[in-house]
């Protein structure tokens, strides 16, 4: 804050700097460095956050996919009979959610094991 540089100059009239209001910015192409370190969403920020919980989500609905529905250990043939199979396991998981929304308790609709309550009438 306040002191200058006397190498302000020479440093930035090095290919591929410019000069911010922060100091020296060296750009850096991705495609040559190390993705892990130079990655395009900083880690920790909130756009990072959302990433994240939503490849979280992602997980939790393979997990059920392969343990809950049983595709980890498989005997299916064929790419068409999987994507099928697969496709009707997701059908089932959202009628579930779907039916719990409707007749039951909202916090219990990501559950496999108790089929919704009936609407008592």
């Amino acid at each position: 804050m306040g002191s200058a540089c006397p190498g302000a100059e020479t440093c930035h009239a090095a290919g591929d700097v410019n000069p911010g209001a922060y100091g020296r910015i060296v750009r850096i192409k991705i495609t040559e460095q190390d993705r892990r370190i130079f990655v395009p969403t900083p880690h920790g920020s909130p756009s990072w956050h959302r990433g994240y919980n939503r490849r979280s989500a992602l997980e939790r609905i393979n997990n059920r996919i392969d343990n809950s529905f049983g595709f980890e250990h498989h005997f299916i043939r064929g790419m068409h009979k999987m994507k099928l199979r697969v496709g009707l396991a997701f059908a089932v998981m959202l009628a579930m959610a779907l039916g719990h929304i409707k007749q039951g308790p909202a916090h219990q609709m990501r559950s496999l094991v108790q089929t919704p309550r009936q609407a008592s009438g």
